[in-house]
């Protein structure tokens, strides 16, 4: 699973070492191209990692329909000029934009808003193929929630280089410094009632990962883990790892 490959990608203190191993891992997933974009709360300051940077040559990041339109949620959405019938909002410009890209190799994607909690910049990862709708939908949509929970990780880490301006942090310090940028995305509503850090360690739970795994990922120990995990399964009602899948994945479909 890409979400095993990202625990080695943590360990990585360069964000342009950290920008190739996430686009080989992506590679090996079938993507044929990546783009990783954020900015600032009032869309300044772009940070770009992209494999196709012709893309961007008529048009600066901070104005790429992803931002303005997929961003204003947290849901993953079909993007590309094989989905752009079903954003009938965008202009002409956009649409322009968004065929432009699909010369480049970026005909269906995957846009995958995220923002952490915490932090003041919002983005995410727009991560493409060549394929028609049908085989997108067929070969990869199903496989949405895997790659959001890989990027999700891979984002983590980008905001914790880019905001030491890529000095790598030290292991006594990971906790302290970055216990602020959690990487659960919006859940449904019952999970309003967990502090941040429940939600991230319900999250990742829910997603496969074990304690320890989850421990590693989050820079705190196991019995922390398992003490987040008691309080937070307290609080929505429900006594393991499953049943707070079907509790987030129910939301989904309700919404």
């Amino acid at each position: 699973m890409l979400v095993n490959r990202a625990a080695t990608l943590e360990r990585i203190d360069d964000a342009d070492a950290l920008w190739d191993a996430t686009v080989a891992t992506l590679a090996s997933a079938g993507f044929d191209h990546a783009i990783y974009l954020t900015v600032s709360s009032d869309f300044t300051a772009p940070f770009l990692r992209c494999t196709a940077p012709e893309v961007y040559a008529q048009r600066p990041p901070e104005q790429d329909p992803f931002l303005r339109y997929a961003c204003e949620s947290y849901r993953i959405l079909p993007l590309g000029a094989e989905f752009i019938d079903a954003h009938p909002y965008v202009t002409d410009t956009e649409r322009s934009f968004i065929e432009s890209a699909a010369e480049a190799g970026m005909r269906s994607c995957l846009g995958i808003p995220m923002r952490l909690r915490g932090s003041d910049r919002f983005g995410g990862f727009i991560v493409g193929t060549g394929r028609d709708k049908t085989s997108f939908m067929e070969k990869v949509f199903p496989r949405a929630e895997e790659i959001r929970l890989f990027c999700l990780l891979v984002h983590r880490r980008f905001e914790e280089l880019t905001t030491q301006n890529a000095t790598p942090v030290p292991e006594t310090s990971k906790n302290g410094e970055f216990s602020k940028f959690l990487i659960a995305p919006e859940l449904p509503e019952p999970f309003e009632m967990l502090s941040p850090r429940e939600r991230e360690i319900v999250y990742l739970l829910a997603q496969g990962r074990s304690r320890q795994e989850t421990a590693e990922l989050c820079t705190i120990s196991v019995h922390t883990v398992s003490d987040y995990a008691k309080s937070a399964y307290r609080k929505l009602g429900v006594n393991n790892r499953a049943q707070v899948a079907a509790l987030i994945y129910q939301g989904d479909a309700a919404s």
